[in-house]
């Protein structure tokens, strides 16, 4: 195995272990008082993400936990490793080593 395998694969656990972290404590605050506040000032980039985390999506369909912001963070992170699993898979079958 060469070291750039090796930092690769520690950049991966790095990546996983936060996100199992991140899972964790989002199952340990849901339903109590310890979720975080909303602003609720009223500008338009809050009521805009309001909007986002009120709507069907985050509050029916993606769900697996009671507090919309957790859903809304949990589905950008999951895109976000996914994207960045494919580009490395891709790079991996098409590198020239």
């Amino acid at each position: 195995m060469t070291d750039t395998q090796k930092k690769q694969i520690k950049s991966w656990m790095i990546t996983l272990g936060a996100l199992l972290l991140m899972h964790i404590y989002f199952i340990a605050v849901d339903g109590t008082s310890w979720v975080p506040k909303m602003n609720d000032s009223g500008n338009l980039g809050n009521r805009f993400f309001q909007w986002i985390l009120q709507g069907d999506l985050f509050t029916e369909w993606i769900t697996p936990y009671s507090y919309p912001f957790f859903n809304l963070v949990t589905v950008v992170s999951t895109v976000a490793v996914l994207i960045a699993a494919v580009s490395y898979i891709f790079s991996s079958i098409f590198s020239k080593n």
